[in-house]
């Protein structure tokens, strides 16, 4: 008299399985040729524009190395620029170790005799 209700329970059982097992399978996809071009050509697409970015990251690291050179450039010549017009700024002694001749006052004379 048990075996009725363990019966019904293993055929419930058994048919929830099948149900299942039906329902996934008819769910299943299959790609077609065309999903499979489409695919590859968004590959190709993708591998073509990593390149790309490579490229251009690659430039990048160039164009700023040449900035930093050029604004190295601008540094030194504005060091420059400064240093000079210091100098200009000091003008008739400039040049601090520089001396002038001495002026001989008694040759000056007897050329102009």
């Amino acid at each position: 008299m048990n075996t009725r209700p363990l019966l019904a329970r293993t055929c419930l059982a058994v048919s929830a399985v099948a149900v299942a097992l039906s329902l996934s399978s008819c769910g299943a996809t299959k790609i077609t040729e065309e999903q499979k071009t489409q695919l590859s050509e968004l590959r190709r697409q993708q591998a073509s524009l990593g390149e790309k970015i490579r490229l251009k990251a690659s430039e990048i690291a160039r164009l700023e190395g040449e900035i930093a050179e050029r604004e190295r450039a601008v540094a030194k010549c504005t060091e420059e620029k400064l240093a000079l017009e210091q100098r200009l700024a000091k003008w008739p002694n400039a040049w601090p170790d520089y001396t002038e001749p001495a002026k001989d006052t008694t040759t000056a004379k007897k050329k102009s005799k």
